[in-house]
């Protein structure tokens, strides 16, 4: 007997992936969205870990980067206010790790009237204000801006890192970071965008924080080419089974990444068997669980912390997801049992 209920699963899967009351706004008429998965003459749990892999729809995904846009419209009249700003987006919608048609995104506020730098280098104008206040300043003025736009959203203001927008009239969940560029030694020697990193406001403890989220997508993208797009497909699997699972796993969608990030290339390499990557998935996290000193060797993509370390990622959620993973691939492997086939069956969804 199958370990879960992948009907309940493949409908959980469905709402999360579709949403049937967008359908007219994507393909000009109202239909019900069907997607490649659906069709296959497979059982249910093949369907399952067939859908969990793929990409969100782009449509859904332009309607996420417009909700964004919209709502930095109405923050681009802090100009007015005297800011020099720019703005840019980061989270798994921007890496395509996503895994849901509402997805959040986050807009970076940019404040460009300071840079932190990497050391040794020495800005030639140092900045005689406070870059913190300043910051503050930036997020209370956003705030104020968002209340009197938005006035039937909730907004949220009392997140250490951002100001979260949902409900009323938008159509996805934004949240506002107020933040500056910190320009690393590699983009001041190479100029080139993705090495630049961001120093993040902590409202809270009223300091910075560094963040390189287009270097870490630029990882990311390189390790899903080298792999034939199995990377990705591996962490949305694993992100869907987190969230369709009945106990909390906390490992955020940034750990399960950058775990993943430590697989060989070769074990994700696996032609058109993508069920041989379940195995492959599960024998590398068994390996991390079992072993302490590799486990405290891997770090995260861009190399700035370790993955495991106190109040991150840990061995007990590990082990959660690793059952959970485990349990799936049972019922796969009895299902093509049944069926006289085996986890080197070549499906394309």
């Amino acid at each position: 007997m199958a370990k879960y209920d992948y009907t309940k699963r493949l409908d959980s899967l469905r709402k999360r992936r579709i949403d049937d009351s967008e359908s007219k706004s994507i393909i000009g008429k109202y239909e019900v969205l069907t997607e490649s998965y659906e069709q296959l003459k497979d059982t249910s749990t093949v369907k399952y870990v067939m859908g969990a892999m793929l990409p969100v729809s782009t449509q859904y995904t332009k309607l996420t980067l417009a909700e964004a846009e919209r709502v930095q419209n109405q923050l681009s009249s802090l100009k007015e206010k005297g800011y020099d700003i720019e703005f840019k987006y980061q989270g798994s919608v921007t890496n395509n790790t996503h895994i849901k048609a509402h997805s959040d995104i986050d807009i970076l506020t940019l404040y460009l009237g300071f840079v932190n730098l990497e050391p040794p280098q020495i800005p030639s104008n140092p900045y005689k204000g406070n870059p913190v206040q300043d910051l503050c300043n930036l997020r209370d003025d956003s705030y104020v801006i968002l209340r009197k736009a938005y006035p039937m959203a909730e907004i949220d203001n009392n997140g250490a890192k951002s100001i979260s927008l949902q409900g009323g009239s938008l159509r996805r969940k934004v949240d506002v970071v107020a933040s500056n560029w910190y320009d690393t030694l590699k983009y001041s020697q190479t100029k080139l965008d993705y090495y630049r990193g961001v120093m993040v406001l902590d409202y809270k403890e009223k300091k910075q924080i560094l963040n390189t989220p287009f270097y870490h997508n630029k990882l990311l993208d390189e390790k899903d080419k080298a792999t034939m797009t199995s990377f990705k497909r591996v962490i949305r699997l694993l992100k869907t089974i987190k969230a369709d699972a009945d106990v909390t796993i906390n490992l955020s969608s940034y750990d399960i990444s950058a775990l993943i990030y430590h697989m060989e290339n070769r074990d994700l390499t696996i032609g058109k068997s993508p069920l041989l990557l379940i195995r492959k998935s599960l024998e590398f996290l068994r390996y991390v669980h079992q072993n302490q000193t590799f486990r405290s060797s891997l770090l995260v993509p861009d190399k700035s912390r370790s993955i495991f370390e106190p109040n991150r990622a840990t061995n007990n959620d590990l082990m959660l997801l690793i059952t959970e993973l485990d349990g799936i691939y049972q019922d796969l492997l009895e299902d093509l049992k049944i069926s006289g086939t085996n986890i080197n069956k070549e499906i394309i969804a």
